[in-house]
């Protein structure tokens, strides 16, 4: 009996996750990331609107300047919090009405040539505008419209198409802001996902383990770094040097590529790091918090050598090579967070959300 008890005591102190208690990590994360973040993303967006209505009224440089600062901040917080992909941004499918990506055929700027084709008046107010295709309603959409090829802003300029776009622009804008404002408001409710997470068993249908709920939000990490990795920066490299394709790099169209390639990598980690998980490792897998940061400061160090904005300067300044090893270093992070990390916390570990889309 007492060899049992010696033995179950040096299991416990070999793997302490299995003691701790596990939904700290998690209400760390949704109290000190994802709550905040959330609110900082819907308090950009409500800017949105009266950029848009100010470069309409009088499109001069210092409101376009003005609107495309407010453009690239509501890019780069949405970057921040868009890879979590669990409860209310996948909700009434918010994620993809806020920004309709990857669309590496072009869905959204097909759709957007058939509305101006026959003025279809129906995208001039958010109400109506959030019931048609996703690919009209967000950030994106507001990119094509609002931007030319080379960054500049076009939106208010004169036109015979002036009129429809910032009507359309306004909708967009309004639309974004109040989806902005759902999401955060559905974080930041006692009885919405949050508590989901955090209240596991009973009769919680989605969790009935503190466990599962943590796993989820690993799948969710792991998933962000897939995400990044094959869908924001693996398309652009094409197949060889002489076949890249920069405009593949989200928000690029409006100089925002390393923005958003920036602050989605930015908040990965901050996203991690609120979670504390230092003293929940084994002591023989604590070092790999640290190499897990130091991967991505390495991985921030490479993105801080991309000069924007990337679909000019992609070819001439180094970035294939830069994006390159970038590829490299999110191959390890994902490896460190979806397997070893998530293992010495004895979870299950192998996490892609995206298997089977």
């Amino acid at each position: 009996m007492k060899r049992i008890l010696v033995s179950a005591a040096a299991a416990l102190m070999a793997w302490p996750a299995l003691a701790a208690d596990l939904t700290q990590p998690v209400e760390k994360m949704i109290a000190g990331y994802i709550q905040p973040e959330a609110r900082v993303f819907a308090d950009v967006a409500a800017r949105l609107p009266e950029a848009v209505k100010e470069v309409c009224q009088e499109p001069a440089d210092e409101a376009k300047a003005d609107f495309k600062v407010v453009f690239s901040d509501a890019v780069g917080q949405f970057a921040r919090i868009h890879f979590l992909r669990l409860g209310p941004l996948i909700e009434e499918d918010r994620i993809s009405r806020l920004a309709f990506q990857p669309d590496p055929r072009g869905i959204a700027q097909r759709q957007i040539r058939k509305l101006y084709a026959v003025q279809d008046e129906s995208v001039w107010t958010a109400e109506s505008l959030s019931e048609k295709s996703v690919a009209l309603q967000g950030l994106t959409a507001l990119q094509l419209i609002a931007f030319d090829k080379t960054g500049a802003v076009i939106l208010g300029e004169k036109g015979e198409r002036r009129d429809f776009t910032c009507s359309y622009a306004l909708a967009i804008s309004e639309n974004v802001a109040s989806i902005a404002w759902n999401v955060m408001l559905s974080w930041f409710d006692a009885d919405g996902f949050s508590n989901t997470l955090l209240q596991t068993g009973g009769s919680n249908v989605r969790y009935q383990t503190d466990t599962e709920a943590l796993e989820d939000v690993f799948q969710t990490l792991s998933t962000a770094l897939i995400v990044v990795r094959d869908q924001n920066i693996t398309p652009a490299l094409g197949s060889s040097e002489e076949k890249v394709r920069p405009n593949r790099i989200p928000f690029s169209r409006s100089g925002n590529g390393v923005v958003f390639l920036t602050s989605e990598m930015n908040g990965i980690l901050d996203a991690i790091r609120s979670m504390d998980l230092e003293p929940m490792m084994p002591e023989e897998h604590a070092w790999l918090i640290g190499s897990m940061t130091f991967e991505f400061e390495n991985a921030l160090k490479t993105l801080k050598k991309l000069q924007p904005p990337l679909r000019e300067t992609f070819e001439v300044s180094g970035a294939y090579g830069q994006l390159s090893l970038l590829v490299i270093s999110l191959n390890s992070l994902q490896r460190l967070v979806g397997e070893r990390v998530a293992g010495a916390l004895g979870l299950a570990g192998g996490f892609n959300a995206l298997d089977g889309d």
